[in-house]
């Protein structure tokens, strides 16, 4: 769908408006520092830290030590050091870092921060955080926003399971303030420093709990520094490697422990993957980018998201009325955020993300060449004023008469049981529309073909954005496995179909697996 398009029916329903941006990440790039933990079998995690009030002095997030191997600072991305623990606050999962004595001093133009600003930051004021992405050798700035929860408290933003993990464990501590964000830190940011749009420092990175592909993401207010510089305590908690799993911004990377090795470059590692930052670059297009952050299995994030209803009832379809049994255990997702606007996208494992300049959209390439393609369409704009359910309308009919024609179909017709919307906290809508061509298609094999086109639109009142999937469903394959039966855990003589099928199933999932950022 060209996104000329779809830009004219959103032009009646919104204003613009110009934001001004006064943050330099020069100012502060002197006080930045990476921090580089060992943890097993030449592993470590990856953290980012700021220099606090002297030098030899770096904050980072608790979370990230560990009790064996060396703690290493990398000043200006030149200058190694070795630290040692020096104050633990744990209920605010903050750690101060000092040098060890007899290495030579950090660089001279090194600059620590000194002051933080103490006031309230209100709700829609753009934050700034910086640091390096999955340990990156070089570092970025990640423009977001600060969101709303009430009351800001660790305890009233995370779910359910988490709550319980993080309670057993002891910290940080449930009735933590924090500060909420709309969009979220990439791998790498725990630790990171976050400032206003004067470059005040607001606020430590650290990290965000998981839902479904997206991520809950907060910061650390900058006024615990102060408790962490009169803490008593140097020694780790009882139980914090438990707590490293639970954070999505703390990076692991292949890491040498032979200290001589220590300028070779770093590679993100995602488990149980081939995703990770050192070979897949950010896909930048549109004013949006992309950037690689996770790889995540489909049963992992149905039991983390708020809305899991379509994918459940599709998999009861496929299994109730098509007597098809899907193998979900190998369906697997690379997620993509764009850190800024908080856009959070999941493409099936070994698919290509990419912008196609024809469509005017990012799509994730379907090798098969066929026709089932998922599409990603996305504006930024003032829709404060805009009707959410003007804008469902506006966009369905131009779906519809788009891919109609494309299709050669004489139109579509939404199935009501997938189609709902919902709004969360925070001013996020989202809605879900499923809809089935009037006409079955001819494909090159023979087969008649019912296509459904499913999509996922999202809006807040800074953006909106969706996903688009065009999914074909041979007929009288699936007759076929309603009167015979499918197991495509032991596909055998069904494996081709059975690949169709999971691909289905996968290409369904992404589409609706869309989302902002908690």
């Amino acid at each position: 769908m060209n996104k000329i398009i779809w830009c004219l029916a959103l032009s009646s329903l919104l204003s613009f408006k110009i934001v001004a941006r006064q943050f330099d990440p020069d100012k502060v790039k002197n006080a930045l520092v990476k921090v580089i933990v060992p943890v097993q079998n030449n592993t470590s995690n990856a953290l980012t830290g700021f220099v606090w009030k002297t030098p030899n002095q770096v904050v980072t997030s608790l979370h990230g030590m560990s009790r064996s191997g060396e703690i290493r600072i990398l000043y200006q991305g030149q200058a190694w050091r070795k630290a040692r623990i020096k104050k633990v606050l744990q209920k605010a999962d903050l750690v101060l870092l000092e040098l060890i004595e007899g290495q030579a001093p950090p660089p001279s133009t090194v600059a620590p921060l000194s002051q933080f600003n103490p006031t309230k930051v209100k709700f829609g004021t753009d934050v700034f955080a910086i640091g390096y992405n999955g340990g990156a050798t070089g570092s970025s700035s990640r423009q977001m926003k600060k969101g709303y929860v009430n009351p800001e408290t660790l305890s009233h933003l995370i779910p359910k399971k988490d709550k319980e993990a993080l309670a057993k464990i002891g910290f940080p501590a449930l009735d933590l303030n924090i500060l909420y964000l709309e969009g979220s830190l990439l791998p790498g940011f725990s630790g990171a420093p976050v400032f206003d749009s004067q470059g005040k420092l607001i606020g430590i990175g650290d990290g965000g709990l998981e839902k479904g592909a997206s991520n809950v993401s907060w910061i650390i207010p900058a006024g615990y520094l102060t408790e962490l510089e009169n803490s008593s305590t140097n020694s780790l908690p009882n139980g914090f490697e438990n707590l490293r799993q639970l954070f999505s911004a703390e990076a692991t990377i292949d890491f040498p422990e032979n200290e001589g090795n220590l300028t070779q470059t770093n590679k993100t590692f995602f488990p149980n993957s081939e995703f990770n930052s050192a070979t897949i670059a950010p896909v930048k297009a549109a004013g949006f980018e992309f950037h690689p952050t996770k790889n995540r299995s489909l049963t992992e994030m149905i039991e983390s998201t708020d809305d899991p209803e379509n994918l459940l009832m599709l998999s009861d379809e496929f299994e109730l009325d098509m007597n098809i049994q899907l193998d979900y255990e190998a369906m697997r997702f690379d997620i993509y955020e764009d850190i800024s606007t908080g856009v959070v996208i999941a493409v099936p494992e070994g698919i290509s993300l990419m912008y196609n300049p024809a469509e005017e959209a990012f799509q994730a390439i379907n090798p098969d060449n066929n026709d089932m393609q998922l599409y990603f369409y996305g504006v930024q704009n003032d829709f404060s004023q805009t009707n959410f359910e003007d804008l469902m309308v506006a966009v369905g009919e131009i779906i519809n008469q788009n891919f109609a024609m494309r299709f050669g179909v004489s139109g579509f017709t939404i199935d009501t049981d997938y189609s709902l919307w919902n709004e969360f906290d925070g001013g996020r809508k989202i809605a879900w529309i499923l809809s089935l061509g009037n006409e079955y298609l001819m494909g090159q094999d023979g087969l008649q073909y019912g296509l459904y086109v499913y999509m996922t639109l999202l809006m807040t009142e800074e953006k909106t954005f969706m996903s688009i999937a065009t999914i074909p469903i041979p007929a009288e394959v699936v007759a076929f496995a309603i009167s015979t039966g499918m197991d495509c855990n032991n596909p055998g003589m069904f494996a081709e179909y059975c690949d169709y099928f999971n691909k289905v199933f996968k290409t369904f999932s992404a589409a609706h697996l869309l989302n902002f950022a908690y």
